[in-house]
């Protein structure tokens, strides 16, 4: 995806003979911003382009430049006032519709971020990034081919960046004769030729283009390439991750669950969906959106936030949340953790409409705060999203996720598959009846009513037919899934194809026996 950072002209920090000058004119306003952007004070830079726009008022370039720099604080609401007031001086800078549709889509408004990107495209017909990004905003609207078509327009624009064609194939299966695949191919056997980067990037869309025309033994090879390249890139402390995982269960138990009942925020809004990455997670947040009392809200961070709030408020302070020192218990600590989440996830309010009383959370790896979340939000209910492991591991392996650091390597990914596994079973272990149930993907395809109708009692939802036709559903969905949820259930969905055992053996030891036979038994 290609941000509006990258619009920002690069400069060296001025001098102390600079510092001692004061600007003039607008355009010193702008070579001091510059200068502060180089070296990420953005805030200063805020204030050099600011008095840009004050000596200059008509030159779009200083809103521009406003923008971008607001984008950067993540300032968006801001930027799109900047950025439109730059589109009012200069309707026809590409540059300032594709920004402002970046600030568009990352505020969710997809539509509106589209029609930006479309305008930008319009008049850059070379601009491949404002095409790339058209076609992920398409994709997570569903309307897929209107996105293969921008994905073919940005690959046109840019045969040689590999991002576009992994963004292409992950919702399109291309044939051995489509233009694309030939021109992935050809990029693929110069593949030397490119970044570190740039070659995980082709060997995972290769990867996935060969999946599809049947060529599953040469499609692996080239994950396995594709993932040793991004794991070399990758910063990821096992130990340290695993050890929480084997600390949390210290902390947490059902005493200290059943002497805290109450304390938090009585809120029964949030469905937290928690699991593994590509356990199905996204097909039971969008069965339960289909719901007209519910909203899917998507991958949040927003809990996340909160606890750091907490953890960081000054040691003095009542409310201060320190997790070594649980259970002497505090109401208003977790009273106020729930608060600050469910203030966070205000956020989407313009969203949902005065029907809903519900919204989903599906950050997968909630599943490592589901301690902290049932202190805060005591009546949330959780969903946990389970899947056959060799599958959900086979999945996450043939795919680049930025915030799966263990997924690159066999062992490694199946040493954390386990971890999480034996978090999970300690959660179902301590927390009160009621408050979590499983829900496993095979299930879930074989007997898609039964299963629906217990996801919708346990959240306390009245039955609602529309749950069942859930891929007619029109809503964002921004997640891997995003083709897979607007279709059917299908059984060949349950189990993808399989390499041979010697390649696997990593993961396998790591799984260990249990796990690595758990769904063996069920058919391709």
């Amino acid at each position: 995806m290609t941000s509006p950072a990258a619009q920002l002209p690069s400069s060296n920090p001025p001098s102390s003979t600079e510092h001692d000058l004061q600007p003039v004119s607008a355009e010193q306003w702008r070579v001091a911003g510059d200068a502060c952007v180089a070296r990420g004070d953005f805030d200063a830079a805020l204030q050099c382009f600011e008095s840009a726009r004050a000596s200059e008022p008509a030159a779009s370039i200083n809103y521009e430049r406003l923008a971008v720099t607001l984008v950067a604080l993540r300032r968006f609401a801001e930027a799109e006032v900047r950025y439109r007031e730059a589109i009012a001086r200069d309707p026809d800078n590409a540059d300032s519709h594709h920004g402002l549709g970046w600030t568009l889509e990352q505020t969710h408004r997809l539509e509106a971020a589209v029609h930006a990107y479309r305008e930008a495209a319009r008049l850059n017909p070379s601009a491949d990034g404002s095409s790339n990004n058209m076609g992920n905003c398409l994709q997570a609207l569903g309307r897929f081919d209107e996105a293969h078509d921008a994905y073919r327009r940005a690959i046109n624009g840019a045969p040689r960046v590999p991002l576009y064609y992994r963004n292409f194939v992950q919702t399109k299966r291309l044939s051995a004769d489509d233009p694309v695949f030939a021109q992935l191919e050809q990029l693929a056997g110069d593949a030397a030729s490119l970044s570190r980067s740039d070659q995980a990037e082709v060997h995972f869309a290769y990867g996935a283009a060969l999946s599809g025309v049947g060529r599953n033994d040469a499609s692996f090879d080239h994950l396995l390439k594709g993932n040793a390249l991004y794991r070399a890139g990758m910063r990821y402390n096992e130990t340290e991750s695993l050890g929480l995982f084997a600390r949390l269960p210290e902390l947490f138990s059902a005493d200290l669950f059943a002497a805290a009942r109450g304390f938090g925020d009585p809120s029964a809004a949030p469905i937290f969906i928690v699991g593994m990455p590509r356990s199905g997670s996204t097909l039971i947040e969008q069965i339960l959106a289909s719901h007209p009392k519910v909203f899917g809200a998507g991958e949040r961070t927003e809990f996340g936030e909160a606890l750091v709030t907490g953890i960081r408020r000054d040691a003095d302070d009542p409310l201060r949340i320190d997790i070594e020192a649980l259970p002497e218990g505090n109401p208003a600590r977790w009273r106020a953790l729930g608060a600050d989440y469910l203030r966070l996830m205000q956020r989407v309010r313009a969203e949902i409409g005065p029907e809903v009383t519900h919204f989903t959370d599906k950050y997968p790896f909630n599943f490592i705060n589901v301690g902290l979340i049932h202190l805060a939000l005591p009546n949330a209910r959780f969903i946990h999203s389970r899947r056959s492991p060799l599958q959900t591991c086979l999945s996450i392996f043939s795919r680049i996720f930025h915030d799966v650091p263990f997924g690159y390597e066999l062992g490694e990914l199946g040493r954390y598959y386990r971890a999480y596994d034996a978090l999970m079973a300690h959660w179902r272990r301590v927390l009160p009846e009621g408050v979590m149930i499983e829900i496993a993907y095979e299930e879930l395809v074989d007997d898609l009513e039964a299963n629906v109708r217990r996801m919708l009692a346990h959240c306390g939802l009245e039955w609602d037919p529309r749950c069942l036709a859930f891929h007619q559903t029109t809503r964002r969905v921004s997640t891997a899934s995003s083709a897979q949820v607007r279709r059917p259930l299908y059984r060949t969905s349950i189990r993808r194809w399989q390499p041979r055992e010697d390649l696997l053996e990593p993961l396998l030891t790591a799984l260990g026996p249990t796990l690595a036979a758990a769904g063996d038994h069920l058919a391709p």
